[in-house]
């Protein structure tokens, strides 16, 4: 969380005004087999606007990997069309706050890998949102069907950003339990205000490279000019549907969401669904309220697009203002702590807190009546520390950070 104190005044970035529009689906459960009919991935129109391939990473990418962008997610031959014009806005079926000044842009991201025989971080094929498709090339997935999450803004304007994050990523190794070279459950980590300086860093870490795919993993993805940002960190052992990330356009400090759709097995079935996990920051201080409650409508537009069953939004909240208690119950969503807003559940203040009241600013809220459950979060980085130079301790980061588990349900039966 940032204040005035501390950075003075926030300039604004300018981009491009380009509306999005999500297609919505209401909450549903999983649905009888036999009622759905075939599921086309919405074009990048319907976001209202038009995206290719950065040039460098068509430079950067293998024959193989080249090998997957000739192909849509239909399977069909990819055609270099010219490209077309952007439709009007439509509707949404369901109401939203208007936005800020200017309109939010949506853009799609890669999954990067480290390839050891490269010594490289590689993008890797995802496999597309159907539940039944499969990558082209990719690696068999076992069935999955929990996934525990952690978020942690992690304090990008401390000094010794390295000490801090090596401490980070030891403490969740710990959470995980998967020291000595063992493999990590299924997982993913979603960090904020990782500072631009440290992105790098955190691609050299050999546990990180060994287990995790990344996105995004360069700074390039985060809005012009922004020092800090959201990386989120998926356990190979996950089967990646795609990944995106929305620049807010009510943002004065360059927010945004960045979401990850996971593959997740119903216990029982060979069934699958399509999880959104979306790591987010939402605006920080007082007079900035207004704004989070239009920042949290986009990030739930995530978990009701067609074809996604629901998922999580995960991060920093910054919820302050009492306003702010209500945001995510006013957009249907569920706060995943369920015990309202006691000491017990504080994420900041405890850890280099400036004069401002203790809170609870980190939280992981999920969409409720869908076929899943989320486990009331626990927090972690209480009281973590480095050694600085001298005697003196510096806190790992000024905020706690949270972990929960999705876990999917069986099916109801139809026959009822």
């Amino acid at each position: 969380m940032e204040y005035f104190s501390r950075f003075g005044s926030f300039p604004r970035w300018n981009a491009p005004a380009v509306p999005m529009v999500y297609q919505q689906a209401q909450p549903r459960p999983t649905p009888k087999q036999e009622d759905e009919g075939p599921f086309i991935p919405p074009h990048p129109s319907e976001f209202g606007l038009e995206y290719n391939l950065d040039e460098e990473e068509m430079e950067g990418m293998d024959e193989d990997e080249m090998g997957d962008e000739k192909y849509d997610s239909e399977g069909e031959d990819y055609q270099e069309d010219e490209p077309r014009p952007v439709p009007p806005p439509q509707p949404r079926a369901m109401a939203a706050p208007p936005l800020h000044d200017r309109d939010s842009e949506l853009h799609k991201l890669r999954p990067y890998q480290f390839r050891p025989s490269k010594q490289e971080w590689k993008h890797i094929p995802t496999s597309g949102i159907k539940t039944n498709q499969y990558k082209r090339g990719g690696e068999y997935k076992k069935p999955c069907y929990e996934l525990r999450i952690i978020t942690w803004n992690i304090d990008f304007n401390s000094d010794r950003h390295e000490e801090r994050l090596d401490e980070a990523l030891l403490h969740i190794e710990d959470i995980l339990r998967c020291k000595e070279d063992r493999e990590p459950e299924p997982c993913c980590i979603l960090f904020q205000e990782v500072h631009a300086e440290v992105l790098p860093y955190l691609l050299e870490n050999e546990w990180v490279r060994r287990w995790f795919v990344v996105t995004p993993h360069r700074v390039e993805k985060w809005p012009r000019g922004q020092r800090y940002g959201n990386v989120t960190l998926v356990a190979r052992s996950l089967d990646i549907a795609e990944c995106h990330i929305l620049h807010f356009g009510p943002s004065a400090m360059g927010r945004t969401a960045l979401c990850v759709n996971i593959k997740l097995h119903y216990p029982g079935t060979d069934e699958k669904a399509v999880i959104a996990v979306v790591n987010t920051h939402l605006e920080s201080l007082t007079q900035e309220s207004p704004v989070r409650p239009k920042q949290l409508d986009l990030c739930s537009r995530f978990l009701r697009r067609m074809g996604v069953n629901g998922g999580v939004i995960a991060g920093d909240m910054n919820s302050i203002g009492r306003e702010d208690a209500m945001i995510g119950k006013n957009l249907g969503l569920k706060d995943s702590w369920r015990k309202g807003d006691v000491e017990a559940g504080h994420t900041w203040g405890y850890q280099g807190n400036e004069g401002f009241p203790n809170a609870r600013l980190d939280k992981i809220f999920y969409l409720p009546g869908m076929s899943y459950k989320v486990d009331e979060p626990k927090r972690i980085g209480v009281g973590l520390k480095i050694q600085g130079d001298s005697d003196a301790a510096m806190w790992v980061s000024d905020h706690y950070g949270l972990e929960t588990t999705l876990r999917m349900l069986k099916p109801r039966s139809n026959s009822s």
